[in-house]
């Protein structure tokens, strides 16, 4: 008679409830009865509700807990953006790792009879999440809308969907996103996961919405791995956050990335197998950033000034916000849009405006260093100090030029234009509507040019050997001497002088047109060296168009040569 009003109880106490549970969960893999859908069963055992819950000893536990949970320690998920504060594992998630950290049995119950004594094997494979859980969401932790504040990038846990509830002291358990009770949705989600609804539930990045990852059809291309054959779906947008991270058992635990390799958590699918534009390839040519040299360095609230040297993919592009829309130079393209840098005036922003911004994070702080660089008289390597508005001249990168009386130019650019970095820094292959892709990703020309750049001299000239200068100035207008200013013709063709050795691409701190001369070449062979009698190497202005120079050059004393 007890044990009739017991289970009647029991029921009683279920059926109070909001949820028909006994009913939905039946039809699951967690009825782990006898005639149940799960796996292991035990031999004869006709209770679904059991393996969590008793009608006994109920204490003052809300859900009745049938579990035996040993005193366990888990190793707890970390990352440097983290501002929650974490605690062992508390209430439902205490209960669903009774079975799901894979140490204790699902017969390991307060209440266990005979039929269960040999359910006593734990659970194993993908479904044990194990005692470490630093590769796993964070649970336990009070979601207030302090922490909302903190993050700034989280909902306020008030406008959260009642689809997801936190549990009565505030506290994102295992529940939260999971309802162990029904498994309308895979993985007994309480809500569809395509598209990323059930992070950006609580996630609220900017911007993420319209991105190209949250929108993009992409699906597997065939011929190379498919990234998403263990994914839940076919397509970047429908995996949404999933085409990235993984929520549990990530291979690199913090920010639940899923992939071990930095780069490969990007080119898995940006190697042609997924992405139109295939990018892998890029980063083996002969100039390139070096994305697999130094991994794991890059944060996302990394200061430029105190960084240690790297690059990443995630240094220029933010995943959550690019989209492919293009754009016109000094402005920052979609592809760049989110991503941290640094103005004109050494100051980090949040979000680049310009896209000389991003490139100044790295090559606008710490000077250029290594082999392979040309020594000149001035010989500053910070790009953002060479391209300051302030200098006598400069590549109109931050602001137009200011000789506006310039003339010379291909169709398409002025006295009064200005470019981008990668009007310069970009793939040798990269043709207008072709099908290799843009950036600065790699290139045949060093460093990481889309054109030949001829720098170490004598050298011939011909269009190849300056076609970076001659995609902006016209070869003719040049060779011909016909700004009649300087002597082009002579110095290129007769004297076989590169452009380089009179004029830095970037910019002069030093003279007007770029005048900064080059002492030694990239392989160290001496250029310019000082006059014979006075020992000067000097650029003098005389007027628009009209100077000296005090040199020794190409075998020639200048002392001084004047121009035109």
């Amino acid at each position: 008679m007890t044990k009739i009003l017991a289970r009647a109880l029991f029921l009683w106490l279920i059926l109070l409830g909001a949820h028909p549970a006994q009913g939905q969960v039946s039809r699951t893999v967690h009825n782990l009865s006898a005639a149940g859908g799960g796996g292991a069963k035990p031999l004869a055992m006709d209770e679904v509700c059991t393996f969590c819950h008793t009608p006994h000893s109920m204490g003052t536990a809300r859900a009745i807990w049938d579990r035996n949970a040993p005193p366990t320690i888990y190793t707890l998920y970390s990352s440097s953006t983290l501002e929650a504060k974490l605690n062992q594992p508390t209430g439902a998630s205490r209960v669903c790792l009774s079975c799901h950290d894979g140490t204790t049995a699902p017969g390991n119950l307060r209440a266990a009879g005979a039929a269960l004594k040999a359910f006593q094997t734990p659970l194993q494979g993908r479904i044990s999440l194990g005692t470490d859980l630093s590769d796993d969401h964070p649970i336990s932790f009070v979601y207030d809308n302090q922490l909302a504040l903190k993050r700034g990038d989280l909902a306020d846990p008030v406008a959260l969907s009642r689809a997801l509830p936190l549990d009565r002291t505030n506290q994102l358990q295992c529940t939260t996103c999971h309802d162990p009770h029904n498994d309308r949705y895979r993985k007994f989600l309480r809500m569809d996961d395509q598209r990323g609804a059930l992070c950006a539930a609580c996630h609220r990045l900017r911007n993420w919405s319209g991105s190209s990852h949250a929108t993009s059809q992409a699906a597997w291309r065939g011929g190379l791995t498919n990234p998403f054959s263990q994914k839940p779906y076919a397509s970047v947008s429908a995996n949404g956050c999933n085409s990235c991270h993984r929520p549990h058992s990530a291979p690199r635990p913090p920010f639940l990335l899923d992939n071990a390799q930095e780069r490969a958590v990007c080119l898995v699918c940006h190697n042609g197998s997924v992405a139109a534009k295939g990018l892998e390839a890029e980063f083996s040519k002969f100039s390139a950033h070096s994305i697999a040299s130094r991994e794991w360095i890059h944060e996302p609230r990394e200061d430029p000034k105190t960084m240690q040297r790297h690059v990443s993919c995630t240094d220029c592009h933010n995943p959550h916000q690019a989209v492919s829309t293009p754009a016109s130079a000094p402005f920052v393209s979609g592809m760049l849009r989110g991503v941290r840098g640094v103005n004109i005036s050494g100051q980090t922003v949040a979000e680049s405006a310009f896209e000389y911004e991003v490139c100044l994070k790295c090559h606008g702080i710490q000077a250029e260093t290594g082999p392979g660089k040309p020594i000149r008289q001035d010989n500053i390597r910070n790009i953002r100090l060479q391209i300051n508005a302030g200098n006598p001249s400069y590549h109109p990168v931050a602001a137009a030029g200011k000789n506006s009386s310039m003339g010379g130019f291909e169709i398409g650019f002025s006295a009064a234009a200005i470019i981008s970095c990668t009007d310069c820094h970009n793939n040798s292959e990269w043709t207008p509507g072709g099908t290799q892709p843009r950036g600065p990703h790699g290139s045949r020309f060093s460093p990481i040019l889309e054109r030949e750049y001829q720098m170490d001299g004598p050298s011939e000239e011909s269009f190849q050997a300056y076609a970076l200068c001659y995609k902006c100035h016209n070869r003719s207008f040049l060779i011909g001497d016909q700004a009649r200013t300087f002597q082009h013709q002579r110095h290129l063709t007769a004297a076989k002088a590169p452009c380089a050795v009179c004029h830095d691409a970037h910019g002069s701190r030093r003279s007007t047109g770029l005048i900064n001369f080059m002492l030694r070449d990239r392989t160290g062979s001496e250029v310019v060296k000082p006059s014979l009698r006075q020992g000067r190497i000097e650029h003098v202005i005389l007027g628009r168009g009209r100077g000296q120079c005090f040199l020794m050059c190409h075998g020639k004393n200048h002392e001084p040569a004047s121009y035109p």
